[in-house]
């Protein structure tokens, strides 16, 4: 067993092996829903890098070591960065309004250049665009230079327009539910164990209740 591992939360103490130490590092990996039957089960089928092969080893060192309490410091350090990482995300660039909004002009500023230019003709030739068309079949078909107008830059600087109209709130949105009812827990995050309705209830990790 190397003796370079170090916990991955608290501290080392008195009398904790390494292999102990390992163990606590894969119990706590194993997250919130973490147990010790599901880490035994692991070592079980993976024996040859498995600190113990004794549940009830790990039980004692789960005990005697504060795991539960290491889990509980190891989650709330992960859920920290992760709400750290949220709020770094949704509060810049274009999770922000006012940033969409400038991009959404710059693309309708670009749209409506292209439908205005003109050719040295005078013709709006991004709107009236060049195409041909067969008429009849066989030895008499004859091709036929027509124009055609250009739906799709049309629609697509409508859109744009319409975007922004609902960035800036200039649009309702209508939001429509069906008919499913939808029960939400007035306790906090999460009900209690014996709250939570029979089809609801799962079976309770060692994090939650101790070693």
């Amino acid at each position: 067993m190397t003796d370079t591992v170090s916990l991955l939360a608290g501290e080392r103490q008195n009398g904790e092996s390494y292999r102990a130490i390992q163990a606590c590092n894969d119990y706590l990996r194993m997250g919130p829903g973490r147990s010790l039957t599901a880490l035994a089960e692991s070592y079980a089928e993976s024996p040859q890098n498995a600190p113990t092969a004794n549940r009830w080893t790990l039980k004692r060192w789960c005990g005697s070591y504060a795991w539960v309490e290491r889990a509980a410091s190891y989650d709330a350090r992960l859920e920290d960065a992760k709400n750290a990482r949220a709020r770094e995300i949704m509060e810049s660039g274009l999770a922000l309004a006012h940033e969409r909004v400038v991009k959404l002009k710059n693309l309708a500023g670009f749209l409506e250049g292209q439908l205005y230019e003109q050719g040295a003709d005078g013709v709006y030739h991004n709107v009236w665009l060049p195409d041909v068309k067969q008429i009849g079949s066989g030895a008499d078909a004859e091709r036929v230079d027509i124009e055609r107008f250009n739906q799709g830059i049309i629609s697509e600087y409508r859109a744009t327009l319409d975007d922004i109209a609902k960035e800036t709130g200039g649009r309702v949105v209508k939001q429509e539910t069906d008919n499913r009812i939808v029960v939400e827990w007035a306790y906090g995050d999460d009900p209690a164990p014996g709250d939570a309705p029979e089809a609801t209830r799962k079976a309770t990790p060692d994090s939650a209740v101790g070693c």
